[in-house]
């Protein structure tokens, strides 16, 4: 069974195909009754650390926007960075369990918590939010281990679905359900209006294309287990475009106004009492 080694690389040194490894900040531990009864779940976040955007950059994103105007351009953009998740889980228990893993995040503009989003706040029958990615049972046998990965692939697509869903206003279950890491465009739509009966979104300004695309910044996990496990995971970045920081995530303490610091908003449209 293949053992992920975390690694820590202080000096970026070689080609954008070369991989920066960046370990996650904590292990999640999870799957103990909590004092209901009810078992525990475990939330880790991972902010990617990208260096403060130059006054060059700035520039050539000014004359990017002019070119698609009126489209609004990110800072990090969906290609400039090629991410994928790797991960590990621990079965800490005498028996076997499953697990598992919601993978969610957010990019400069919005963040995405489906636990906050109730799309059909009159149905109590509807199906949850669903998450970016992940989500699957994981079977851990007992006193074992299971490694996996979240691909590049997954990721770009996860970071287009969030882009759509938060930007754009689709429905969170087309996103997700349709494929769209090589799409070359979106449509923005109106926002969701549950309590209006046979509502339909509408289009709203011109399509968003590629090149204004959002790359994901922060990576959110969640972790469900039904017996008690841990989760590490490393997060390996190819940085194509040069805008991650040498120093990584030691760079939050070293080298602080080096970071660029992002403010995403929460994507909650509808506003209601969390469903779960």
């Amino acid at each position: 069974m293949r053992q992920l080694v975390p690694l820590v690389i202080s000096v970026v040194v070689g080609c954008a195909n070369d991989p920066l490894y960046i370990p996650a900040p904590m292990t999640m531990e999870a799957g103990v009754a909590d004092m209901t009864g009810m078992l525990t779940t475990a939330k880790a976040s991972l902010q990617l650390p990208i260096k403060t955007e130059t006054a060059a950059d700035a520039m050539k994103r000014a004359a990017l926007a002019a070119t698609l105007a009126p489209v609004l351009v990110p800072y990090v953009r969906v290609d400039d960075l090629q991410v994928d998740l790797e991960w590990t889980i621990k079965n800490l228990d005498a028996k076997a369990g499953q697990a598992k893993i919601q993978l969610n995040g957010a990019n400069e503009f919005f963040s995405y918590d489906p636990s906050i989003l109730n799309l059909a706040p009159d149905d109590p029958e509807a199906p949850k939010t669903p998450g970016l990615s992940g989500d699957i049972p994981i079977d851990v046998p007992a006193s074992g281990e299971v490694s996996g990965l979240f691909t590049e692939d997954e990721l770009r697509e996860a970071s287009i679905d969030l882009d759509q869903i938060t930007r754009g206003n689709v429905n969170p279950y087309r996103a997700i359900l349709t494929i769209s890491k090589n799409a070359k465009s979106f449509q923005p739509m109106t926002p969701p209006m549950p309590a209006v009966k046979d509502y339909v979104p509408t289009p709203v300004g011109p399509p968003i294309p590629r090149d204004a695309f959002a790359l994901m910044t922060r990576i959110d996990l969640v972790f469900k287990p039904n017996t008690h496990m841990t989760l590490e995971f490393n997060v390996r970045v190819r940085d194509l475009r040069g805008i991650m920081h040498p120093l990584l995530l030691t760079a939050v303490t070293q080298k602080p106004g080096e970071l660029q610091q992002f403010m995403p908003a929460v994507y909650n449209p509808v506003p209601t009492t969390p469903a779960r």
